[in-house]
């Protein structure tokens, strides 16, 4: 069964318009049909957008009226000079850069346009105070019927989502880590989490247009990315992981189950350690997210990557065969990874600081 859901938006166009059609039965303006239509063209899905655009409402519907009342009487009102009002409307909000307003405009040039010739000026002038009915409801309705504030829970389902994403992340860390001890590992895909980003996302298109310079937008941008990627590359992690176990526990795995060399355990244990400083930093940057801090030097940590270089370059020299490659080339993706995570993570942590350094 298809679940509907009727949000704040839905609810008050169809309150605006009832508003709209009452006010002209009172004032027994026919047709009613252009208030009510203007209404809907005029809706917006938000209080912000709305502030932000009615000038540009009001002004795109004076003009259309205007126009179409200087043509009709002139021109006439057949359907030659509607489509001329309609390409001159089209032409001007390009002109001036109200390209998002011309549907507003040629509405109401072809509302006004439509009316019988007889008595052109009277009835006109009807429709017209129709449209303007409509524009004043639409408007009032944007501005006293308040939707829900996208951005403020952008902000809190993005901070969720990251520190869910990182979760997992490390996560699959540690499961390659420990994976030497392993006898079964079965990958499971995070379709909760991929669920929960889709969620956030569509979030982020609806909050856009509330989202000013101030509120840091790259930052958001690059949150959700991170979060996307935590999710991606966990994942993959977590099949090499499987493989790996897989590997380990054939017949003719050249290594005991449970067991790895000293110079294979360094590499592991190093890795750890990197684990380790990995959730530190990402806890900071979590907290950097709603507290004052200044901003840090990007780049890797070279105290802790060139340890791990030598390890690999040693265990590397002792050991041969197909087995080995694939053992090496799987610490080397993990390694890679991680120097991302590091990366991205600082490069947050700056974005969210009140001092930034370029």
């Amino acid at each position: 069964m298809c679940k509907m859901n009727i949000g704040a938006r839905v609810l008050k166009t169809g309150l605006a318009v009832t508003v709209a059609l009452l006010i002209c039965k009172v004032l027994k303006i026919e047709p009613a049909l252009f208030a009510a239509l203007t209404v809907v063209v005029n809706m917006q899905p938000s209080v912000s957008k709305s502030l932000k655009n009615a000038w540009e409402q009001i002004s795109i519907h004076v003009i259309g009226v205007i126009l179409a009342l200087v043509l009709g009487l002139l021109l006439g009102n057949n359907p030659l000079v509607m489509g001329l009002a309609v390409i001159i409307m089209i032409l001007f909000c390009n002109r001036i850069g109200w390209s998002s307003a011309i549907i507003l405009g040629i509405v109401s040039a072809i509302f006004v346009l439509d009316t019988p010739p007889e008595r052109f000026l009277q009835n006109a002038g009807i429709r017209s105070l129709a449209v303007f009915i409509g524009l004043g409801v639409a408007l009032l309705t944007n501005r006293i019927i308040v939707p829900p504030e996208y951005k403020a829970k952008l902000t809190v389902q993005l901070e969720l989502l990251f520190n869910e994403t990182s979760l997992y992340f490390l996560q699959s860390i540690v499961n390659f880590i420990t994976s030497s001890s392993l006898t079964v590992f079965e990958v499971k895909k995070p379709v909760e989490l991929q669920k929960r980003l889709e969620e956030v996302l569509i979030l982020y298109e609806r909050a856009r247009e509330e989202l000013t310079p101030k509120d840091n937008v790259l930052l958001l941008e690059r949150q959700l990315e991170i979060c996307r990627g935590f999710i991606e590359r966990g994942q993959n992690i977590n099949e090499m992981t499987e493989l790996r176990v897989q590997r380990r526990l054939s017949p003719d795995a050249p290594v005991t189950s449970g067991k790895v060399s000293p110079e294979f355990q360094e590499i592991l244990d190093i890795l750890a350690k990197g684990e380790a400083n990995l959730e530190v930093l990402t806890k900071k940057v979590g907290l950097g997210f709603n507290n004052a801090h200044a901003a840090e030097e990007i780049g890797d940590n070279n105290e802790y990557w060139a340890p791990f270089d030598l390890a690999l370059e040693h265990w590397h020299r002792n050991v041969s065969g197909v087995f080995y490659l694939r053992a090496m080339m799987e610490i080397a993706v993990v390694a890679t990874e991680m120097r991302w995570a590091g990366r991205r993570l600082r490069t947050l942590y700056n974005l969210s600081a009140l001092i930034v350094t370029y």
